[in-house]
């Protein structure tokens, strides 16, 4: 909680006429300090008193104490903006450079470390969350064109989908292999022993279909293989193919009775340029999928930093980059969360909601959700729209006495729906020095 912040108005209107005392429940007016004028339809600089109507009859108007133009601190306007923004990195080709494609020859082996900074876990993982995946290219004998130019897309569709196979690193970023240019096609096969004949076959076909949904790993058939065609040979293999599966690494298909599926090349790739997207999830401050309106409305702020080695690896690739041959990493979006979202406002409000109250028993009580709710007569904030909102930053002299006291500082927050904010920007205009226009 910010404590400077010792009030919070929410307008639906404002009076350039009205006394303090015709004012109705969330109108908002600006006063002389004696309260006898309403000053928000001038134009002259001058202290001021900023009054809003509470709609209770026993409390009339709220307003703050006298704001002097010579000691107001700051004055900031932050418009609302409600778009959603997750942190985007590119490690190689950022889907606009070829040129940050890295190079790769045969038997090379990299690591790649993920440093995630986020908000709930820093309390568990010091100083942050690291973790690394390991890739290593083809063997000479196994590169086609010798050990010089091995594929950079196959280097990169394993680091993402290590990256998502990784329990703790999942749970933070996604990872998806970008590339210009044609990639190479597989196909899964699935080799069993022959069950005898074509009953028994699709029999066992309806049961791999079952075991492997359509929809999560792609069409199951039979292939017409030299020893895996559909027929009443009770000897030999059975093969089963997936032609265009679902699942990009092999890897992650589960076995079938132990037995597990192997990947085929179809068509020879053409890629020119290959890189691995890195993108930030949706987090709250538990960790868990982010959803806006709980309470409280916290979002997880989740960053990362990416850094690769040339392998193997150790320990200190948790902590030393290698600045000798760094590969290309582009941030292209950073995080962005909702501001002035209607649920963020409400909370802000909850936390504060006694301070707007004169001295009496009211001001005492705590918002809670289990007794008095968002209809709360003392809280305004309409969760289903978006605020502007003015913060108002001034010193407050304090008493005078015998002695110097220290001056206080407090801030305003004035929270203006879309059909008010134009009023307000300039009934604080009017009273504002030039120099803190909002």
């Amino acid at each position: 909680m910010n404590h400077k912040i010792t009030q919070i108005f929410v307008p639906t209107a404002t009076s350039t006429s009205k006394a303090t005392s015709a004012l109705v429940k969330q109108e908002l007016g600006i006063y002389n300090p004696t309260l006898t004028t309403n000053i928000a339809g001038t134009t002259a600089d001058a202290n001021f008193v900023v009054a809003i109507g509470s709609g209770n009859s026993n409390f009339g108007s709220l307003k703050t104490s006298e704001i002097k133009t010579v000691n107001i601190l700051s004055a900031v306007k932050t418009t609302a903006d409600t778009s959603v923004k997750q942190q985007i990195t590119y490690l190689g080709f950022d889907e606009v450079n070829d040129f940050k494609t890295p190079s790769f020859s045969c038997d090379e082996e990299y690591v790649v470390t993920l440093k995630i900074d986020e908000y709930w876990s820093k309390g568990i993982y010091q100083p942050m969350i690291q973790d690394s995946v390991r890739v290593k290219t083809p063997c000479c004998a196994d590169c086609a064109g010798g050990c010089d130019a091995s594929d950079a897309y196959a280097v990169m569709s394993g680091i993402a989908s290590k990256i998502n196979a990784n329990p703790l690193l999942s749970k933070y970023v996604t990872a998806s292999v970008v590339y210009k240019g044609t990639a190479a096609a597989y196909k899964y096969t699935l080799t069993l022993p022959d069950p005898g004949d074509s009953t028994a076959e699709n029999a066992l076909l309806a049961a791999l279909q079952a075991t492997y949904p359509s929809g999560t790993y792609g069409t199951i058939a039979i292939t017409a293989d030299t020893d895996g065609d559909s027929d009443a040979d009770s000897t030999g293999n059975i093969m089963f193919e997936i032609a265009t599966p679902l699942i990009s690494d092999v890897n992650n298909m589960p076995t079938y009775n132990g037995i597990a599926w192997s990947s085929v090349q179809t068509t020879a790739p053409s890629v020119t340029a290959a890189g691995v997207k890195i993108t930030g999830n949706v987090l709250d401050e538990f960790g868990n999928a982010c959803v806006p309106d709980a309470v409280p409305y916290v979002f997880n702020l989740v960053r990362f930093k990416v850094a690769v080695h040339e392998g193997p690896y150790n320990t200190q690739d948790f902590d030393i980059e290698d600045w000798c041959g760094p590969w290309a990493f582009t941030t292209t979006q950073n995080i962005k969360y909702p501001i002035g979202a209607g649920a963020a406002m409400a909370e802000m409000e909850r936390h504060y909601f006694g301070n707007n109250l004169p001295a009496v028993h009211e001001a005492r009580r705590y918002w809670n959700p289990i007794y008095n709710n968002d209809s709360d007569g003392f809280l305004f904030v309409d969760k289903t729209k978006t605020y502007d909102m003015y913060e108002i930053t001034y010193l407050e002299p304090s008493p005078v006495g015998f002695e110097k006291k220290t001056e206080n500082v407090h801030s305003i927050i004035i929270l203006a729906e879309s059909g008010v904010t134009a009023a307000v920007t300039t009934a604080l205009n009017n009273v504002l020095p030039t120099q803190f226009h909002v």
